[in-house]
């Protein structure tokens, strides 16, 4: 007996052995399969980024060129080709931002703001924006402002507007005649929080049952002709899905085939203290208050040096062109600047490097940390790491290609106005 026990936990001890060998070989395949993982994910967010920078960098000179044309004196056609040329540019844009948020999503990197603004009037903005595109195709866009919304509350606006338009432009796209309307709605508010609903009304094309269940999905639309006939890559409403559950709500839809759709989305933002008090400025549009600069603008792209150079030149500034990074150094070696505007990606030095130098120069000088040059990050680089990466090297803000002339006026505004 004592024996068939001995062997009994002789057999044990080695199935426990192999248990504990397999759980081992279970782990470094684990390891593996997440460093592997890690590595594909790295591979597509490098791949996007890049993909993004190539795209973005023509798209800031098309769509800035339109911008600074837009100004001069044109005849209506003239205005209405130009147009034409916009339109398809922010089109272009608005499919590499979708990938590139979607991207954000996966990854858990999409970051929210937190800032003081106003529900009413980020949503006549959005009717002021796409009213156009309403009366183009016969249909009216209606939005009455809600008394009973808060002016102001924080949070991320340009994520709320985000949904918004998703939402209403495919109402307006899926809309043949009648009318797209926006409503808002108050849900609850608390001390900290308010809770708020919006809905957008529309009398199109409706959707079945059936179909409802594939909304919301990664490039999912309800079959193969809608794509040809409406466009789209079907990320709108996977992006807005997700974007609301983020900040704290959810998205749905009531429609039926032929009868139009209702989709509504819920909010959660923070309240605005009812004893603070906000004074809100507004960049006037055409002019800025702010005295003459003297700016350097580093960029390799032709047509983005004329974008800018145009810009601020119209402004009033003094401006300088470098190449490159090695050419800004040498420029700021030899002038003296108050902001320059650095491009990342370029041949010879790019701005990081030139960034560094320039930091490094002014350093041996001794230069006060209040009197080193204004360096903004001009890129298509537009990932959180591309932020961060540009902010450690020394540079003091960050622009994401493409932008408006108006974009570029107000940062300036915002950091040569105040104190270091």
């Amino acid at each position: 007996m004592t024996n068939i026990t001995e062997k009994s936990k002789k057999q044990l001890l080695e199935h426990i052995n192999e248990l504990e060998n397999y759980i081992k070989s279970l782990k470094i395949d684990l390891v593996k399969a997440q460093t592997d993982i890690e590595k594909i994910n790295h591979v597509k967010s490098v791949f996007l980024s890049n993909i993004s920078h190539e795209i973005r960098t023509p798209m800031n000179g098309i769509i800035g060129m339109y911008n600074v044309l837009k100004q001069t004196k044109l005849t209506e056609e003239q205005k209405d080709f130009l147009d034409i040329i916009n339109i398809s540019g922010q089109n272009l844009l608005s499919i590499i931002d979708d990938i590139l948020d979607l991207s954000k999503i996966e990854s858990g990197k999409l970051e929210l703001e937190s800032k003081l603004f106003s529900i009413n009037d980020e949503i006549e903005k959005i009717v002021n924006l796409l009213i156009i595109k309403s009366k183009g195709k016969g249909i009216k866009l209606i939005y009455k402002r809600n008394n009973n919304i808060p002016k102001y509350v924080y949070g991320d606006a340009s994520r709320f507007k985000q949904i918004l338009i998703n939402l209403t432009n495919n109402a307006i796209k899926y809309t043949k005649d009648g009318s797209v309307t926006i409503n808002t709605e108050l849900i609850k508010t608390d001390n900290k929080h308010i809770f708020l609903k919006f809905s957008i009304i529309d009398t199109g094309i409706g959707i079945t049952k059936e179909n409802q269940v594939k909304l919301f999905k990664s490039f999912s639309q309800i079959d193969s002709s809608t794509t040809r006939k409406y466009g789209g890559t079907g990320l709108g409403l996977a992006i807005s899905k997700n974007l609301t559950k983020i900040m704290g709500g959810k998205i749905g839809v009531e429609s039926s085939l032929d009868k139009g759709s209702i989709f509504w989305f819920t909010l959660k933002f923070d309240n605005v203290p009812k004893d603070e008090v906000y004074l809100i400025s507004k960049v006037d549009t055409q002019e800025s208050n702010l005295k003459k600069l003297s700016v350097l603008i580093v960029e390799d792209n032709l047509l983005n040096q004329k974008f800018a150079s145009a810009t601020l030149i119209k402004q009033g500034h003094k401006v300088k062109i470098a190449e490159n990074g090695m050419i800004a150094v040498e420029k700021f070696n030899n002038n003296k600047f108050d902001i320059i505007l650095m491009d990342i990606q370029m041949p010879v030095m790019d701005g990081i490097d030139a960034t560094k130098e320039i930091r490094r120069i002014e350093k041996m000088k001794n230069v006060a940390i209040d009197k080193q040059v204004y360096i903004i990050a001009v890129t298509a680089y537009v990932f959180e790491r591309d932020r961060k990466m540009c902010l450690a090297a020394g540079m003091d803000e960050y622009l994401t290609k493409p932008y408006k002339p108006l974009d570029l006026i107000q940062l300036i505004e915002k950091i040569y106005s105040k104190a270091k």
